[in-house]
């Protein structure tokens, strides 16, 4: 890892801390390997409950070898059901931007997108689940993940499918509990430009 990624990461880790400790974010993410570094923070708006899910603010970065994508937008949330397992549909709008390093003349390419999810949540055999899917009309990039948390155990299982045009990657690993509460260590694998690479991250889930 390069020594500005290095620095990069360690601000990013320190701005994630400080952020969810002042109770500005509901969730973050930081994770990074020898290749890529993707951050995520999430803010609701309001309070929110399974009935009358809050509208949510996100900004993301992805940096990889090549290339790197930047985006923040709003997405309103809507409850369309479910006693036990719960269907919750979001639609919304963003700015995003992708520049692409590996060629001398490219430019970034900065424009408003029209934004889609769908969410789906509650009990599983021994334990509990959660799936999430998007779509954006930014460089046709959709992301699919999914998560399941065996009950009683400090570990859960993850994988996710992020696409967009010029970039692809597929991440599968594991997320521990640490001591302190919300906070959760994550590891795995990362598939990307027909490599496979380790990863490690951290994460906060205020939710």
């Amino acid at each position: 890892m390069k020594p500005t990624r290095y620095c990069a990461l360690a601000l990013a880790a320190a701005a994630l801390c400080a952020a969810s400790s002042a109770q500005a974010i509901e969730y973050a993410q930081l994770d990074t390997s020898s290749s890529a570094t993707t951050a995520v923070l999430v803010h609701a708006l309001g309070a929110s409950s399974p009935d009358t899910p809050a509208p949510l603010v996100s900004a993301t970065y992805a940096r990889w070898d090549t290339g790197d994508a930047t985006a923040a937008g709003i997405v309103y949330r809507w409850s369309v059901g479910g006693d036990t397992h719960h269907w919750v549909v979001g639609a919304g709008a963003g700015i995003n931007d992708f520049h692409d390093r590996a060629d001398p003349a490219a430019r970034h390419d900065t424009r408003s997108s029209a934004r889609v999810q769908s969410e789906w949540y509650g009990p599983a055999p021994g334990g509990t689940y959660y799936v999430l899917a998007q779509a954006s009309s930014f460089r046709g990039s959709w992301l699919a993940t999914a998560q399941y948390a065996p009950s009683g155990l400090p570990v859960a299982v993850e994988w996710s499918r992020y696409h967009e045009r010029g970039y692809q990657a597929t991440n599968l690993g594991l997320r521990f509990a640490l001591g302190s509460p919300r906070w959760f260590l994550r590891a795995g694998n990362t598939r990307a430009d027909g490599e496979s690479r380790p990863y490690i991250g951290i994460a906060y889930n205020g939710f």
